[in-house]
């Protein structure tokens, strides 16, 4: 991926929204409004909206911005996107000092990389319809169906020899092997997945290696990609996209997690080109509207 991305959030804005911290009891003085007229800044028709949770603020250095979170001080401080087509009469406001705030808010708009337009009034957070549907989390659950059945209600299964230490040393063990490509536990059932098992003798091959360790429940599966080829993804991807929250490599679906800023259809077309269909599972913090 070249380092020119359809989405162009900077990369000091990307950081203030990913680090600040809740702000927790920053109280001042109320100021609030009638409702505008409804106008708003110049929204392009053809361009796609998106919904996000926000607070929005301005103070002295700039005016309003999106904030995914405020700054515990007082006055409250964040950095965002520039919010284009905002008026504060719309809104119940807080001031501290020279900044103005709002509470969690529902909001409507456009985005062109760099700057949010509001296409609705703004909604106290809660409030809006249609809400957007993010991508499922991972799914914990064993993939071996054999155990599945065996897991006690309380999430594990009670099978001697199954201890922590043993754990650790079949998870030790497995990350040393060749096509690694994860694991994870559901209850007491240690899940590992190996990529490119095939000239090695498959995960039946993997399993019994594994057995030497560990002789508690054990579901070894294959991957399309092995966990050093997942990281050198992740740190590409660290490298290239702009606008970046997170990034993690999942080993429950086998791919990495990519949080930016918004999910835009054509930074989504551009990862799946790059690296694959669904080898980068992207969301972002401004939500396509259905």
């Amino acid at each position: 991926m070249n380092r020119t991305t359809p989405l162009r959030t900077s990369a000091a804005t990307a950081a203030a929204l990913a680090t600040a911290v809740l702000a927790a009891g920053c109280g001042s003085e109320d100021a609030s409004g009638s409702a505008g007229d409804g106008s708003r800044g110049d929204v392009d028709p053809n361009a796609g909206l998106y919904r996000v949770q926000a607070t929005v603020l301005a103070n002295g250095e700039h005016g309003p911005q999106l904030c995914r979170t405020l700054a515990e001080s007082m006055p409250p401080q964040c950095g965002g996107p520039d919010i284009v087509g905002w008026e504060w009469d719309d809104v119940r406001a807080h001031r501290a000092r020279d900044t103005t705030y709002t509470d969690p808010l529902d909001l409507v708009g456009t985005w062109d990389g760099e700057r949010f337009t509001l296409a609705e009034k703004p909604r106290p957070a809660g409030a809006a319809t249609e809400p957007g549907a993010p991508e499922a989390a991972a799914d914990f659950d064993t993939p071996c169906a054999d155990l599945k059945d065996e897991k006690d209600p309380k999430g594990g299964k009670d099978t001697a020899g199954a201890g922590g230490a043993d754990r650790q040393r079949v998870l030790d063990k497995a990350g040393k092997m060749p096509g690694y490509a994860g694991s994870w536990l559901d209850g007491g059932i240690v899940n590992i997945r190996f990529a490119g098992t095939g000239d090695g003798g498959g995960t039946e091959a993997a399993e019994r290696e594994l057995r030497g360790v560990w002789d508690g429940p054990l579901c070894v599966v294959g991957a399309e990609h092995s966990e050093a080829e997942l990281t050198r993804v992740q740190r590409q991807l660290d490298e290239d996209v702009e606008g970046m929250l997170s990034s993690a490599v999942d080993p429950v679906r086998n791919a990495v997690t990519l949080e930016v800023v918004a999910a835009t259809p054509e930074l989504r077309r551009e990862l799946d080109r790059t690296y694959g269909e669904n080898t980068v599972r992207l969301s972002g913090w401004l939500e396509p509207v259905a």
